[in-house]
């Protein structure tokens, strides 16, 4: 066979007994029958190696084998066939995935190829890829052992191709690969409107230098929210950051030519892509013996880089104080080194450090690199490993005037993300509390005379924190707000079975949101119950009407009593929390909430989705209510809404909005900001800070209601007049519609315009404007 050939190939010295044995381990022995299982095993073999007793040319004891040659592409085969017939076991029949690619005779890719006459081509080609590794829950309807070798799959259709691994099961989580770094887009063959996706992925992907890379540096197994092994391998952005960091590493003369920016944005993967390049920079000789440095402030970085590290066999040392940080600098060992800023003392950070480490052999990554708290340790740092290279990663641009870590080294900005389908949209709602007084002069007045007995200072003093914070601390105040955000939680975000965050102005007001939001869910649940009483009677399908989301009664527009296709039972199980941190002299009402067991419960809780359990944690906590924790580094893709009630600015603003935009399940198309305190000028502002380009990218991944009629509006325009160009006028003439969809070409524009005009309609339900378009909809769906 092929891996025969090449085992011998690869290691010159094995004879054919040993070949055999060798083959046994691969092929025959497997840990057990579980697919990820077995390909987690194949995969360590891969990269791991095994050995035999003996080389008995040379007398070497327990010599090691290799599989695949890394180090020298030549020495391995690379094979794609067409149509390949695979047996499925105890049956006469057989699967035929469309292209399979062996490396060395192992099928590590599987792609599968759909005709654009496939109503949904993509989710169809995975669906097959799921039957044919028997993932669907039924038995004997393909081949799970062809997955055991598999490294990713592949569906494509025309000119779309996206990628996944054994472990991803919708189309949400496959993606594009839009680089074929090294190579350009130029260099690719493409008309006037440059290279399609699928020639893209190919070069990126399955040029044969790249597809060991991907294996060797780029893949990796971990654990999800759920408990659930995942396989991962890494997409073109991380591939790319990393290549180009690595080789400004090796090449650069000086520590700031080995230095520089690596700009993704939130939710795009940094803290892996930070592994990846460990991994990288430990495959090359010369930058094996390198210690590298994270810093970062974020607890939940510290437990992904941890984890992720031992998932690629490296130890991460943790430093929680200066004492140990400064240990750990002045070793020579190549560590992998976390200085968890959070944990500092502040009269430690103004301490001025020694030189500790003068060796050019010490790279320090940092994350989110803008952070004001990194000045005095950057400063410090500086001092202490004056030749280290340092590599700033951000989900932000830096500020045009910090350039402190010199330039760019790679940028993946919100809209490459978004079209990506890596993150989603952020839909920004301004609703600001009116928070003007009418009566000034009597204002004034009356505060001279309450305050009379304190000098001028002391009742500038007085203003300055009474009155926006007093403001937003009042109970009125947060009692209205705690109603509308439930109306609008209710409305947008629960019914798909997602959920909320509020960031309130101080831990004062965070607790006292608490009680108003629990008070209003139950007010709601009251009046939904009420209303499914009026209609208990009702005929079943005008209990489901088609496109009343929901209830109108929270919408503020009740004529009577409505329908409801809330899930009642699981509104009723809904919790809240509140997450903030504690001081030694706390009120106890504080203090209950600010312990870090009910934290880490909470949290678990509230990443989880409804409906699920976990040992005695339930995904029932729906809302989390924070005011300075969470809001930077804390990934839960079920959560879609942040209720803003707290003034954030600058790169803090940008940060906190971004906790929403990470893609969840179905029905989750955007993220949204309700903004109750009006922010909105703030984020003009954090805007204008960068370069102009850089402006434009931040501004178009931020939409407005009015924004979503205006697309909705255009893709229905778009899709009639391309029926209208082919003398489709009459949506109920189904003849003429198969006479002219005959011409695959302009069946496949129709269904990307028919998808476009989905998506929008989605976004701009459950507003009252999108029924508008519902009739005809439903007449171009038939």
């Amino acid at each position: 066979s092929v891996l025969h050939q090449q085992l011998k190939v690869i290691n010159d010295w094995m004879e054919d007994d040993q070949v055999e044995e060798v083959v046994k381990q691969l092929t025959a022995s497997f840990p057990g029958t579980g697919l990820i299982a077995n390909n987690r095993y194949v995969f360590n073999l891969l990269l791991e190696n095994t050995s035999v007793s003996e080389n008995r040319k040379t007398g070497e004891k327990s010599p090691t084998v290799r599989f695949v040659d890394f180090m020298r592409r030549d020495n391995n085969r690379f094979i794609a066939v067409c149509q390949l017939k695979v047996r499925i076991l105890g049956t006469e029949h057989h699967i035929v995935p469309d292209i399979v690619l062996f490396l060395n005779g192992l099928p590590v890719v599987v792609i599968e190829c759909k005709s654009p006459k496939a109503k949904d081509a993509i989710p169809e080609a995975i669906d097959q890829l799921l039957r044919y590794s028997e993932q669907r829950g039924a038995k004997s309807e393909g081949s799970a052992s062809l997955f055991f070798y598999n490294q990713f799959v592949i569906a494509t259709c025309r000119q779309q191709a996206k990628f996944g691994t054994i472990t991803t099961h919708h189309e949400k989580y496959f993606y594009r690969w839009a680089d074929p770094y090294p190579r350009t887009v130029d260099d690719l063959e493409h008309g006037e409107s440059g290279p399609n996706d699928q020639q893209r992925l190919v070069a990126g992907m399955l040029d044969r230098d790249n597809l060991l890379d991907l294996i060797r540096t780029f893949t990796l197994f971990s654990t999800n929210d759920k408990g659930e092994t995942i396989k991962i391998v890494g997409r073109y952005q991380q591939f790319r950051a990393v290549k180009l960091a690595v080789k400004r590493l090796l090449e650069g003369q000086s520590p700031r030519e080995r230095s520089g920016i690596i700009w993704h944005t939130q939710g795009s993967g940094k803290s892996l892509t930070m592994m990846f390049m460990v991994r990288e920079m430990y495959r090359h000789s010369q930058l094996s013996h390198w210690k590298v440095v994270f810093v970062t402030d974020r607890t939940q970085l510290e437990g992904q880089l941890t984890e992720t590290s031992q998932s690629i066999g490296f130890t991460v040392k943790v430093a929680d104080s200066i004492k140990a940080l400064k240990e750990l600098l002045r070793s020579d060992s190549s560590d992998l080194v976390m200085a968890m800023i959070h944990k500092f003392r502040e009269t430690d950070l103004t301490e001025t450090f020694p030189e500790l480490n003068a060796s050019p052999h010490i790279l320090v990554m940092t994350d989110e690199a803008h952070r004001s708290q990194y000045a005095m340790l950057g400063a410090n740092l500086d001092k202490g490993i004056p030749n280290a290279a340092r590599i700033g990663y951000t989900g932000t641009p830096i500020d045009k005037t910090e350039r402190v870590f010199g330039d760019y080294i790679d940028k993946y900005t919100m809209r490459q993300s978004i079209d990506d389908g890596v993150t989603l949209e952020i839909v920004y709602e301004g609703r600001t509390h009116n928070a003007e007084v009418s009566d000034k002069k009597a204002m004034d007045t009356a505060f001279e005379d309450v305050f009379s007995d304190y000098n001028l200072q002391e009742r500038m003093d007085i203003l300055g924190y009474g009155s926006r914070e007093a403001y937003l601390e009042s109970k009125t105040t947060i009692e209205a707000k705690a109603k509308d955000m439930i109306k609008h939680y209710l409305t947008h975000v629960f019914p798909n079975g997602y959920k909320a965050q509020v960031v309130a102005t101080s831990r004062e007001a965070a607790v006292r949101y608490k009680g108003y939001i629990d008070d209003a869910l139950k007010a709601a649940i009251a009046e939904l119950e009420k209303a499914n009483n009026c209609h208990s009677g009702l005929e079943p399908e005008s209990r489901n009407s088609s496109k009343e989301i929901l209830d109108s009664r929270l919408r503020g527009n009740d004529k009577g009593c409505n329908l409801s296709v809330l899930d009642i039972e699981q509104l009723k199980k809904l919790t809240t929390d509140v997450i903030i941190s504690g001081n030694h002299n706390d009120l106890p009402h504080l203090k209950t909430f600010s312990d870090k067991s009910r934290h880490e419960t909470s949290i678990k809780s509230f990443k989880m989705a409804f409906g699920n359990q976990e040992g005695n944690v339930t995904g029932d906590m729906g809302i989390l209510i924070v005011n300075n924790m969470l809001l930077t580094g804390f990934d839960a893709p079920v959560e879609q809404v942040m209720y803003l009630d707290r003034v954030i600015v600058a790169h803090n603003l940008l940060q906190a909005i971004a906790r929403v935009n990470r893609v969840g399940g179905n029905g989750k198309d955007k993220g949204f900001v309700v903004d109750y305190v009006g922010i909105g000028h703030h984020l003009k502002k954090a805007i204008e800070t960068y370069d102009e380009r850089e402006q434009k990218e931040m501004i178009d991944t931020l939409s407005f209601p009015e924004e979503e009629l205006r697309e909705l509006a255009a893709s229905f325009t778009a899709i009639m007049s391309l029926l209208g160009k082919h003398g489709l006028t009459d949506l109920t003439d189904h003849d003429a519609f198969f006479d002219v969809f005959y011409d695959e070409d302009l069946r496949f524009d129709f269904m990307l315009a028919f998808k476009q005009l989905t998506r929008c309609l989605n976004l701009v339900f459950p507003s009252k404007e999108a029924l508008v378009y519902m009739a005809d909809y439903q007449a171009l769906a038939e």
